[in-house]
């Protein structure tokens, strides 16, 4: 039962990672980029989804070390559980450092989520003229600072990182469950 409960919570993260690029794909091929309920439902479902895998994988964190919480738990709550047994996670660290980290790509993408789920849509900025005309970047609302890139490449960039970084830290997590067995 352990190998198929781990089969089944590695299978959610990685569709939620999965999703995230479905819609990434439809806004790669928009002709334009016109600010349409299309266009920003997708931007909202790609952060929406990207950062969910982070949350699932929170769920494969909890299995590997059995901090013995139910389905949802919070880093914080797991990290809680776990100083009790005298164990230590150091994927929860790795995860805490990077949303603490205003200018880590994690914590941009957070606070844009977060952003458009309690407060307003995520802001855009369009380009007419100059050297960047024609592109589409994010403005981030907390601190106000713009985007380097086209958000379509943003978003791109962003998702492979969390693709690579959950990748690692599930490598991570399951030779401690090794060393554990």
């Amino acid at each position: 039962m352990d190998e198929q409960a781990q089969g089944n919570l590695q299978a959610r993260t990685d569709a939620k990672l999965r999703y995230a690029q479905v819609h990434l794909e439809e806004l790669r091929v928009l002709e334009a980029l016109r600010g349409d309920d299309f266009e920003r439902a997708h931007l909202e479902s790609f952060l929406y989804h990207m950062l969910g895998a982070k949350d699932a994988f929170l769920a494969e964190i909890n299995h590997y070390y059995d901090a013995r919480l139910s389905a949802g738990a919070r880093a914080g709550d797991i990290r809680a559980a776990l100083e009790k047994r005298g164990l230590k996670s150091d994927e929860l660290t790795t995860l805490h450092k990077l949303e603490q980290d205003p200018a880590s790509w994690l914590s941009q993408a957070k606070v844009m989520r977060d952003h458009s789920t309690h407060k307003t849509g995520v802001s855009r900025t369009v380009f007419m003229g100059g050297d960047d005309h024609g592109q589409v970047k994010l403005r981030n609302p907390t601190p106000d600072a713009l985007g380097e890139r086209h958000y379509v490449d943003q978003l791109g960039e962003w998702l492979e990182q969390m693709s690579s970084l959950l990748s690692t830290l599930r490598e991570s997590a399951l030779r401690h469950k090794a060393a554990l067995s």
